[in-house]
């Protein structure tokens, strides 16, 4: 283990993981059930990226995460109802791992609507989440009795932003240049035969200098 210090940040860890998308990205709740966001870069240096709004989220509060959110639980006592949620990530600073992006001394402000979603459900032993490439995720839950066992889907899509096109800003330029090549091409074939054609009929040249006389 290694204690690292994040700039921005003061309490206490109770929970964390790792973002699924992202594996320099550790997604933690405090002990006040604040929500954070941060970046572990070479596994020394620690910034925060996000801060969700305090009191949003309830302690204890329990993490997952899924493409583009976090799905946590509330659970404030045993044998009393449970809340799940769903905390929007879509607006988490963007650093990909190797880029030489900084990170910005201070976190940007939270998102606007950070929860997504939030249902009550009956009180729980443990849960789980699944994940699969193709088809939603799955939320499974064991009742406190550990009798029952229920699964539900995500049905929930992330907007992914575009990837970065590094020749955008020569794009015109070069359509500019292939259009200028084109037009000039079609006028000299156009002035070309032009020049060789009359008389009823393309004219024939025997050899190059006849065809240099023809220029002169």
């Amino acid at each position: 283990a290694r204690h690292l210090e994040c700039h921005g940040f003061t309490g206490q860890i109770s929970a964390a993981i790792l973002d699924s998308q992202q594996s320099t990205r550790v997604i933690a709740a405090d002990e006040e059930g604040t929500v954070w966001v941060f970046n572990v870069k070479n596994k020394r240096e620690c910034r925060v990226e996000l801060q969700f709004p305090r009191g949003a989220t309830l302690p204890p509060l329990d993490l997952a995460s899924t493409r583009g959110f976090a799905i946590g639980v509330e659970q404030s006592s045993p044998g009393k109802a449970v809340s799940v949620l769903a905390l929007n990530m879509s607006q988490v600073t963007k650093n990909r791992p190797g880029s030489n992006t900084r990170l910005p001394d201070t976190p940007p402000p939270p998102p606007e609507n950070s929860i997504v979603w939030r249902r009550t459900r009956p009180a729980m032993r443990a849960w789980s989440l699944l994940k699969r490439a193709k088809e939603g995720d799955l939320l499974a839950f064991l009742a406190e009795d550990g009798r029952e066992i229920e699964i539900m889907e995500l049905l929930m899509t992330a907007s992914a932003p575009p990837p970065a096109d590094n020749f955008s800003n020569f794009k015109m330029p070069v359509i500019a240049v292939a259009v200028v090549l084109v037009l000039g091409y079609q006028y000299m074939k156009q002035k070309g035969k032009g020049g060789l054609g009359g008389g009823g009929g393309a004219r024939k040249f025997d050899d190059g200098s006849d065809f240099a006389a023809m220029l002169r």
